[in-house]
């Protein structure tokens, strides 16, 4: 069951950095969860949508061909972007991300509601996003990403109405460099616009590499397992369900696919392999003898016989991964590494949690992959 008729704008111009290494060479609304573009899910709870996205997104705009696309000459923020849509919406209309995904019966929460709105939920890390202040059940004010911050953050959905469009014409630059819809909602609120606060429940934001992982769970729990009739599954493979396997994939023989693994079209699994809970891109090869743990492998991508994703620290703590420069928590017991499109590995290569890999790495075989690999290492034996 789709939403309420009311137009949405998807707002998928932005660059993904913190999603890096996949998003240098593929969108962030373009990243598969259940084999799927993200930004597929997200467009597939609405009846009615347009997508804001960048002229260099041929990925988005390849797919969304037969859907209505405005253009953002620059990624300026999300205040531009919308911006963007001014000449073509008229009354009501909804407002999302390409890296939030929502369930149904939230959009239609919102959608539904009497008046404009801005959907909120309790987060354990809200330094991490835009935290709302509240007298009541209506807003205040909404900070962007502050230090030691607590209660409701802002989960990126909005209803709003065409007057709107003033107050993102006065937004100014932030110190992020960006104009930004949070600030053009205080100005909003600060000029007479009433926004109320509806709590969500099945919010699931995808801003860092892990929770890549968490959409492709919750993806799965919705469509249960969707396995293609021109998949190969080979003698002794067992997997466990819901899991999504691609047309022309290959299994096994002897492989061990557990739940919540998305292994995409014309990938090969070869024998004695274990995938747990990762996700393989399409036409991607992992080799007899490996193991995939809490993992996202990119596009194109040739894992050596042999090779292990270490997902658990020896002490037990949360894995810590290197996002934009900075290294922080990811809140995960058990996270394997991230590899980028066109990444081939040597034999016996041992990937340690949470470390990623950049775009047609080469991977020396024997090694331990220690650090973020960023750079091409020698191949000297």
């Amino acid at each position: 069951m789709k939403t309420m008729e009311m137009k949405a704008v998807i707002l998928a111009a932005g660059l993904g950095t913190r999603l890096e290494p996949l998003t240098l060479t593929m969108s962030k609304g373009m990243i598969p969860v259940a084999n799927k573009p993200l930004l597929h899910w997200i467009a597939s709870r609405f009846e009615e949508y347009v997508i804001v996205a960048r002229n260099n997104q041929k990925d988005i705009l390849d797919y969304f061909k037969n859907s209505e696309i405005i253009i953002q000459k620059e990624p300026k923020g999300t205040a531009n972007a919308l911006l963007q849509c001014k000449d073509i919406i008229q009354g009501d209309f909804i407002v999302t991300n390409t890296d939030d995904l929502f369930s149904k019966d939230d959009i239609d929460r919102v959608s539904r509601h009497n008046g404009f709105a801005v959907a909120v939920s309790r987060h354990d890390k809200p330094e991490n996003f835009g935290t709302i202040t509240m007298d009541g059940g209506r807003i205040s004010s909404i900070e962007e990403k502050q230090s030691g911050s607590s209660g409701h953050v802002n989960c990126g959905l909005y209803k709003m109405g065409k007057e709107f469009f003033k107050y993102l014409e006065k937004t100014t630059l932030s110190n992020r460099n960006e104009y930004e819809i949070t600030e053009s909602i205080n100005l909003a609120i600060a000029g007479g616009m009433n926004f109320d606060a509806v709590e969500v429940n099945g919010w699931q934001t995808v801003s860092h590499p892990w929770d890549i992982l968490e959409a492709n769970k919750k993806i799965l729990d919705e469509t249960k397992s969707v396995i293609s009739s021109s998949a190969e599954i080979r003698p002794g493979s067992y997997i466990e369900e819901p899991v999504a396997i691609g047309d022309g994939a290959v299994i096994g023989p002897n492989c061990y696919i557990r739940k919540y693994s998305s292994i995409g079209a014309g990938c090969k699994i070869g024998n004695a392999v274990e995938i747990k809970n990762s996700i393989i891109m399409e036409n991607s090869f992992v080799s007899h003898l490996s193991y995939v743990g809490d993992s996202v492998i990119g596009r194109d991508c040739n894992i050596g016989a042999g090779t292990i994703f270490a997902n658990l620290r020896l002490d037990d703590n949360e894995i810590n991964m290197n996002v934009k420069g900075e290294k922080i928590s990811s809140g995960k017991r058990k996270l394997g590494g991230i590899v980028a499109d066109g990444a081939k590995f040597g034999v016996n290569v041992t990937v340690m949690p949470g470390k990623k890999i950049w775009p047609g790495m080469l991977v020396p075989p024997c090694i331990t992959i220690k650090d973020d690999m960023k750079e091409q290492p020698s191949l000297r034996s």
